[in-house]
Parts: C-alpha cells; sequence; structure tokens
C-alpha cells in the first residue's frame, strides 16, 4: 500500500507528498479530479462545498481497498483531533472528504452496502465513549453519529446514483464528513437564517435532481427526523430505510476489546 492512505492531506499537501510520475498512475488522483469536477459545477446545489473546492481547503482522507476500516479509523482520528485546534470559521472550509479505493461494485445497494459495514466496524472500534450530550437511540431526533467522543454529520455519495445526482460525486463512493457542531453554526433549523439556507440549498439540490425531492432530508432535531436516514438516500435500486442497515453497540467493552 501507498502512505497516502490513512492519513488527512490538504490538496497541496497531497500533491508534495507524492512526485508528479507518481501521482498520474494514483487511483486517488483520478478519484480526486472526479470529486472536484463534480463539486465545481456552478449548479451544483452546496455552494459551501463549491467554494472549499474552488478555494482548495478541503482535507481528503484516501482509503485503500486493502484495510479500509484501520485507515478509516486512522484517518478520521487525524481529523478530529485537528479539528479541535481549529477556529469555527476555519473549520466551516475544511470538512473532510474520503474517498474509497474500492469501485468494483456491480449495483448501488452494493455500493450502499459496503459504505455501511465500513461504517458500523468504525463505530463498533471506536476508542473513546459515546458523548453523554447524545442519545443512544438512533431513532431519537437528537442522536447523531459520533467517533471520538465528536458528533459528526456523514454525507454518504456513490457512483451508482443515477437520479439522485447530488449523491453523485465521481468514479468512487464519497463521504463528506463534517462536525456536527458546523451545521448547527452555519445552517440552524432554529434560526431564520438558518432556515432560508437550507431552503436555498433543497431548492437547488431539487433542479439539480431534476425535480427529484428526497423525502428523508430535515433538521437536526425537528420532531420526526432522523438523522441517519439522512447520509443515504433513497433511489430505486439502492438500500430501503425500512431497516436501518447501522446497530448502535452498546456494549464499549466488547468493542475496545475487538481492537486488539
Amino acid at each position: 500500500m501507498l502512505p497516502i492512505h490513512g492519513r488527512c492531506f490538504g490538496k497541496v499537501a497531497f500533491k508534495e507528498h507524492c512526485d508528479f510520475h507518481q501521482l498520474k498512475k494514483l487511483w486517488a488522483t483520478a478519484a480526486l479530479e472526479a470529486f472536484e469536477a463534480a463539486v465545481r459545477q456552478e449548479c451544483f446545489p452546496c455552494f459551501f462545498g463549491t467554494r472549499s473546492v474552488r478555494s482548495g481547503s478541503f482535507e481528503f482522507l484516501f482509503i485503500s481497498e486493502q484495510a479500509p476500516v484501520t485507515d478509516f479509523i486512522a484517518g478520521l482520528g487525524n481529523y478530529i483531533e485537528q479539528t479541535t485546534s481549529w477556529s469555527m470559521k476555519l473549520r466551516i472550509r475544511k470538512p473532510l472528504i474520503i474517498l474509497f479505493e474500492r469501485n468494483n461494485f456491480s449495483s448501488l445497494a452494493e455500493e450502499q452496502r459496503y459504505a455501511w459495514r465500513l461504517l458500523q466496524q468504525l463505530h463498533d472500534k471506536d476508542p473513546a465513549p459515546w458523548p453523554e450530550s447524545i442519545p443512544l437511540d438512533i431513532y431519537n431526533e437528537y442522536w447523531s453519529f459520533s467517533f471520538m467522543g465528536m458528533p459528526l454529520f456523514i454525507n454518504m455519495s456513490f457512483p451508482g446514483h443515477q437520479l439522485m445526482k447530488s449523491r453523485n460525486l465521481g468514479t468512487h463512493i464519497v463521504f463528506v464528513i463534517n462536525p456536527r457542531e458546523n451545521f448547527d453554526y452555519v445552517a440552524s433549523g432554529g434560526s431564520q437564517k438558518g432556515q432560508r439556507i437550507r431552503a436555498r440549498i433543497r431548492s437547488r439540490s431539487e433542479a439539480y435532481n431534476a425535480g427529484r425531492v428526497s423525502g428523508t432530508l430535515g433538521a437536526f432535531g425537528e420532531h420526526g427526523n432522523l438523522e441517519i436516514k439522512q447520509y443515504q438516500l433513497e433511489e430505486p435500486g439502492s438500500l430501503s430505510h425500512a431497516q436501518c442497515p447501522f446497530h448502535m453497540n452498546l456494549n464499549p467493552t466488547a468493542a475496545k476489546a475487538s481492537i486488539a
């Protein structure tokens, strides 16, 4: 495996880490270029994402096919440690973009099963206690996925999406991860400004997806909203939200033992 896996990079640092000839051969280079091409478009729904791509302020994490769980744990942990020293303004400009090497899937549902399986393993091996402020019940409107004590929001995007095009960010599976607090600061569902920003992005998403609207999008803490259903969107051929593929591990001792 190349030493690019399981480490967070800014775009400049990534290019400096590999020489020009090596960069041309890396799967990560092609995946990164495809991601940037998708998000850089004027019509892309999330204008925050477009600005970050154009300014080159994203952090990137590349996950190898050979050791995805190890890379995921190490890289996300590295990112979370960095965010503690960033101001809120800087943190908003630096979401974590995770690109997964494996892309030999036969269907959208298979891509999604792989993604959920890795997220489950990440949770099962979380070295930190679950945050006291976050409910253990995934069906509680205040539940949020957390790792190393930090609540996060996870946007899962897949090459297999044909209709929900806003969740197709290139040739590989992509996770866009933000600290949960970022959304509460920029677009809180409890403020008029936040509601206007959400409405604008969702209106742009509807146009980008040719009029299709996901029925699972909502605001954190809103009655009846389930955060986990926003991580992966549905379309024909996708996994159904009828049975959640993620399960809380309520036995932290067993989770820690599984790391060894």
